[in-house]
């Protein structure tokens, strides 16, 4: 018994040692399942700029090996000294770090929309190809671009899902989580840049993998996650992907890489975003996936269309990260909900704004559900919820256009 207490305390005293030394580490339940180097991920790679001359620079950085040789990642970089409005030496920046989704690529403009706002902004490639230039897009977000001689596995069902078997550097979670931490500590080490007020968020599969790193790197002051859910073995966009899986396999990748998997061990103030008729990530699943985080906060909105474009829009990101990161009191409330019997009672904090019952009656799947809106009391504080109501919960709209909800009921 001696023996075992001892045992027990020396692991929690390793892994207090680690998060100490790095500000990195692993959920229990994953440590020495994922081979990640925590010391190394935790210092900044290797890098070299390729161009700085625009207002956006762009550079290369060293990834996690695949197919026996190191990786390259492709990534823009922009901040208020790069776009000419403010000096490095007026002091330094907060930091975000911006992860894309399914499709997607390094944005530029995503880059530059938050070195506008004050930010030094990285945001890299996923998929192991570096974007072309902005005059061959399509529009501002598009995504096309050329595979890098050294890029790392393809951002494919195949390398999402079916490399189970293989090693873990033949797995596109194992790099893509790696590159986004080892984004976050080169971002850490630029001297314009204050290591203490760093903040991530992803659009779709970038939301999923934002939900991963937030419960690896504890180095981060507030993530958002946008979409991007956990559960999705549970009624997803990849169904059938999971039912190629088979029950064993799905398992395994469940254990591995579901968000469900890391989001509990994430200590960073998070917001979660997402739509009520998101085709990708359920609402259940969703709220599932939140109610797991120590510190989370909801923005279900209203049939939010799902693009890269219309998941960076939301001004909710900004003024939650603006209040975690720099004290602007942009973001500093949120709802209290109370349900027995039928009846509901919230309390809002400075409540302003408009506040309404939003709820579906549908039982169909989850993106095809149609959702009701009945504007409430905010006098009263209480409602009688619909006897009809499967799932329901409180939008509040403030006097700022910042979105928010209670936690969605009716999904247990």
């Amino acid at each position: 018994m001696k023996n075992t207490i001892l045992i027990g305390l020396t692991l929690f005293l390793l892994r207090g040692l680690v998060i100490a030394q790095t500000g990195l580490s692993l959920p229990p339940d994953l440590e020495g399942r994922i081979p990640w180097d925590l010391k190394t991920l935790s210092t900044a790679p290797d890098f070299e700029w390729v161009n700085q001359t625009d207002a956006v620079w762009s550079l290369i950085y060293t990834g996690e090996a695949y197919e026996g040789k190191a990786t390259e990642v492709f990534a823009y970089y922009a901040s208020p000294a790069t776009l000419g409005k403010q000096d490095q030496e007026d002091g330094a920046f907060p930091g975000i770090v911006l992860v894309h989704g399914g499709g997607g690529t390094a944005f530029r403009i995503w880059a530059q929309e938050w070195a506008e706002r004050g930010y030094a902004a990285i945001a890299m490639d996923l998929s192991g190809n570096q974007p072309l230039p902005t005059d061959q897009q399509d529009n501002p977000w598009g995504s096309k671009g050329s595979r890098l001689d050294a890029g790392g596995p393809r951002q494919d069902d195949v390398h999402k899902f079916f490399r189970l078997n293989e090693d873990f550097t033949a797995q596109w979670q194992f790099h893509s989580v790696s590159n986004i931490i080892r984004a976050h500590s080169l971002i850490r080490s630029f001297p314009e840049v204050d290591p203490d007020r760093t903040a991530i968020t992803g659009i779709s599969w970038g939301g999923y993998l934002t939900n991963l790193v937030a419960g690896v790197d504890h180095r981060f002051a507030a993530a958002v996650p946008v979409y991007g859910a956990g559960f999705l073995h549970e009624g997803s966009a990849w169904d059938n992907q999971f039912d190629s899986l088979g029950t064993a396999g799905t398992q395994k990748w469940v254990n591995l890489w579901d968000p469900s998997r890391y989001v509990a061990h994430a200590r960073v103030p998070m917001l979660f975003i997402n739509g009520t008729n998101d085709f990708a990530y359920f609402v259940e699943n969703w709220q599932k996936t939140a109610h797991l985080a120590r510190n989370g906060e909801y923005a279900m909105i209203p049939e939010l269309k799902h693009s890269h474009l219309h998941g960076a829009e939301p001004g909710e990101i900004y003024r939650f990260i603006s209040t975690m990161l720099e004290d602007k009191n942009d973001f500093n409330s949120s709802i209290k909900l109370k349900e027995k019997g039928g009846k509901a009672r919230y309390s809002i904090s400075q409540a302003s704004g408009e506040i309404s019952l939003v709820y579906t009656t549908d039982a169909t799947r989850s993106p095809d559900r149609k959702w009701k809106r009945i504007p409430l009391d905010k006098a009263k504080g209480t409602f009688a919820v619909p006897s009809e109501a499967r799932l329901w919960y409180i939008y509040w709209v403030d006097e700022s256009g910042n979105r928010r909800s209670s936690e969605l009921k009716g999904w247990e």
